[in-house]
């Protein structure tokens, strides 16, 4: 049976003490299993412990009102959850926060949930919601702080670009909303306050007005792969250090429309030849991994959907271009060997600012943002185009050629090239045509044709087929052959 009590406090109202009313009831305690604790252990069948709960109300009605509702649970065996339900809602935003993330460990575990895509959701509760709700009662948070905090994220600014992006505004929101829900699951909060706020994203990305494709031309695409093997436009010829295998991956990447992490985790093993008798060399490219570095190390993962698992077919020549690099592959007899090297450690820069390449290393794969940080934007500078650098002290941020742009890049040209648009959707891996149609739809021409993968070879200064470093040119043998 529960009771209400008044006490008296220190502070004053017009010259008398102001009241406080708790309401007390008595609850049976219980084990971790949820079994009734028995007072004397001898006697399990006995009485049971019991110890007095309370909670403080401002006002004596409040006090009556919680007092009548515990007592008539009581008679349904739900007193204890009332409470235990009031006291989850006392619990901070940030510990369910944390709870939701390790409750998705389950997911990582079941192959449900890819653990970078949960690590991203930690690193956007962090940075968008722990600060504004993280101390706060879960049960607190109402739709007008829900309200608010949108519209902090819509105007919040950002150094790359002034404002978040939309994407970026929706992934915030989404991920404080799933926190709500998991408390909501948890009977911490009667409702979701989050579900109450009218917010609606359904609008394509390609629509918002500061987002743009950079998609080059086989001339672009041929210039730049050029510079990448140490040869511009302009007259300093040795200004870039030369890489031949970047080169060809460049144009690899361009033709064949695999994203950055997909191509860092490519296997020699994962280009499948082809030959028939008066016909030229196929090649199809199996995209089954992706690799990221992540702390210092590699972390292998699976595409970013089910349908990006697919096969890409290379153009012709592109095909008998790799089947040249594999033949001089240094490791082309370990299936699982990387696909393209990475670069050793030391080096790329001379005195006064002359760079020179930095010896190949074939056992790690290449790590994609470096990549562009160091060879694929002086390379695309080098021959006119620009590259996306965030602002600084002296310049504000810039937006121009990315390294999913050569993905754009295949995309774009299948497309004008009339290659039906459901076809291209499964060689870029999206998760539905309508994604294509949204993202390219600009560049589908009013008649469409062929079915493959048949773009012509750039007509521009040709890179040099790479060859291994010379103290492994004695490895020769093709995997698969």
């Amino acid at each position: 049976m529960a009771w209400v009590k008044s006490y008296e406090t220190k502070q004053r109202n017009r010259g008398k003490p102001v009241k406080t009313y708790k309401v007390i009831w008595k609850e049976v305690e219980r084990d971790a299993y949820g079994l009734p604790i028995p007072a004397d252990p001898a006697n399990p069948e006995g009485r049971k412990r019991t110890r007095n709960r309370q909670e403080s109300f401002p006002t004596k009605e409040a006090a009556e009102a919680r007092r009548d509702e515990l007592n008539a649970a009581k008679h349904t065996g739900q007193t204890n959850s009332l409470a235990d339900q009031r006291k989850a809602g006392d619990l901070p935003f940030g510990y369910y926060a944390q709870a939701w993330i390790e409750s998705q460990q389950v997911k990582v575990s079941q192959g449900r949930l890819k653990q970078r895509t949960l690590d991203d959701y930690e690193n956007v509760l962090k940075r968008y919601s722990l600060d504004r709700f993280g101390g706060r009662a879960i049960a607190s948070i109402a739709p007008r702080d829900c309200e608010e905090f949108l519209a902090t994220l819509v105007s919040q600014q950002c150094r790359q670009s002034g404002t978040l992006s939309p994407a970026t505004v929706k992934h915030a929101w989404g991920t404080f909303g799933r926190v709500m829900k998991y408390a909501l699951r948890h009977d911490a909060i009667t409702s979701n306050p989050s579900e109450r706020v009218d917010f609606a994203t359904n609008r394509a990305t390609g629509d918002h007005e500061k987002f743009e494709h950079h998609p080059l031309t086989a001339k672009q695409v041929a210039n730049l792969s050029a510079a990448i093997a140490g040869s511009t436009p302009t007259s300093d010829a040795h200004a870039l250090p030369t890489y031949p295998v970047y080169a060809l991956m460049v144009e690899f990447m361009a033709y064949s429309g695999v994203r950055a992490s997909e191509n860092a985790g490519l296997q020699v093993q994962d280009l499948v030849f082809t030959t028939h008798p008066g016909r030229d060399t196929r090649c199809m490219v199996n995209v089954h991994r992706t690799k990221e570095r992540k702390g210092g190390e590699w972390v292998t993962s699976t595409p970013k959907s089910r349908k990006s698992r697919r096969s890409v077919p290379l153009p012709p020549w592109l095909a008998q271009r790799m089947h040249a690099y594999l033949t001089d592959h240094p490791r082309a007899d370990e299936p699982t060997a990387p696909l393209w090297p990475s670069r050793k450690n030391g080096g790329g820069h001379r005195a006064k600012g002359t760079r020179y390449a930095v010896p190949l290393d074939w056992s790690q794969p290449l790590a994609m943002g470096t990549f562009y940080d160091t060879i694929m934007k002086p390379a695309l500078e080098a021959i006119g185009l620009p590259a996306s650098r965030p602002v600084t002290d002296t310049a504000p941020a810039q937006q121009g050629v990315r390294l999913h742009d050569l993905r754009h890049t295949m995309a774009t040209m299948q497309l004008m090239a009339g290659t039906h648009f459901m076809q291209v959707s499964r060689w870029l891996g999206h998760s539905t045509f309508t994604l294509t149609l949204d993202t390219y739809g600009d560049w589908i021409p009013e008649e469409e044709g062929g079915a493959g993968n048949n773009l012509p070879e750039p007509e521009a200064v040709s890179a040099p087929t790479p060859t291994p470093e010379p103290e492994q040119s004695n490895v020769i043998q093709l995997f698969g052959r």
